[in-house]
C-alpha cells in the first residue's frame, strides 16, 4: 500500500511539474490530452540514391585506377579521389540530417571525367 501511494503522488508530481513547465497549456485542450503526430522519415530513398552514385563513383575510380591519365599524377588522382568520396559521404550526412529525399547538390569543385 506504502508502494502503490507512492508511485501515485510521485506520477502527479510528475504531471502537475509537466503542466507546469508547459505552461499549463496542455491541461487546456479540450479532452485534457494532448496528442502529438509522430510523422516518421522514410530514408529508402535517399539511402536508394546514395547507392546509385556511391557505386557509379566506385566504378569510375576503378577505372581511373586502371586506365591513369597522362596528365594527372598518381598522387594527385587519389588526393581527388579521396575528396570525391568525402564530398558524397557530406553530402549523404546532409541528406539524412535534412530528411531529404535524394542528396543534396555537392559543394565539391573538382572537376572528373
Amino acid at each position: 500500500m506504502q508502494i502503490r501511494n507512492s508511485i501515485y503522488f510521485l506520477t502527479a508530481v510528475t504531471m502537475v511539474s509537466t503542466v507546469a513547465a508547459c505552461g499549463g497549456n496542455h491541461a487546456r485542450h479540450e479532452n485534457g490530452y494532448t496528442t502529438t503526430a509522430v510523422v516518421e522519415w522514410d530514408s529508402g530513398p535517399l539511402d536508394a540514391n546514395y547507392r546509385r552514385e556511391h557505386d557509379a563513383l566506385e566504378s569510375r575510380h576503378r577505372d581511373e585506377m586502371s586506365h591513369a591519365r597522362a596528365d594527372e599524377a598518381a598522387n594527385a588522382r587519389d588526393a581527388r579521389q579521396a575528396s570525391e568520396t568525402r564530398d558524397l559521404e557530406d553530402r549523404y550526412r546532409r541528406g539524412k540530417e535534412g530528411h531529404m529525399k535524394d542528396l543534396p547538390p555537392s559543394n565539391h569543385n573538382g572537376d572528373h571525367q
